[in-house]
């Protein structure tokens, strides 16, 4: 090759910086998919367009409640036959992190359900709701129907999680 050796070690830190950036949406976005992973190539226009892709593909749609309110409201809102499921959780809880992506591809599956998260720590209004709500544990998931709560499951069991979901569409 007729590249002097300033062009291939910006080269190689410009390839190093793009597999970097990669990593770092991965860890910063679990539920993005990015695979399959692409064959490095150096053509811009290859990359560009698997990452194009694979945000393409991402439809998750979990809106946050911060308050009393704000759960009402989306209950009152989501219509006579239309599931609502709220997802308590706190920003310290484990089991909280790991069923959380999980969660948000079940809102992607699940489309004719309204998916909620309430994260109790992060304001003193979401404090006030999770007491409301006789949360004594997290993560737990409510299910609301018609007005009403139907079904509560304590704890990161997804398999629960989407049989009460299918049970209740």
């Amino acid at each position: 090759s007729s590249l002097s050796p300033a062009m291939r070690a910006t080269l190689s830190l410009s390839v190093l910086l793009v597999v970097l950036a990669l990593a770092n949406v991965q860890a910063f976005a679990p539920g993005l998919s990015l695979s399959p992973a692409p064959a490095l190539s150096l053509r811009a226009g290859a990359l560009r367009s698997s990452c194009k892709r694979s945000f393409q593909t991402t439809n998750m749609v979990v809106k946050d409640v911060n308050s009393e309110a704000e759960l009402d409201d989306a209950i009152s809102g989501a219509g006579d036959g239309t599931l609502v499921v709220i997802d308590y959780s706190t920003t310290w809880c484990g089991p909280c992190k790991v069923v959380a992506p999980k969660y948000a591809e079940l809102s992607d599956k699940y489309t004719d359900a309204v998916f909620l998260k309430c994260v109790g720590d992060a304001s003193p209004e979401a404090t006030k709701l999770m007491k409301r709500e006789g949360i004594r544990s997290v993560p737990a998931f409510h299910f609301w129907k018609k007005g009403a709560k139907v079904e509560v499951i304590a704890g990161a069991n997804v398999e629960a999680l989407e049989n009460t979901i299918k049970e209740n569409l």
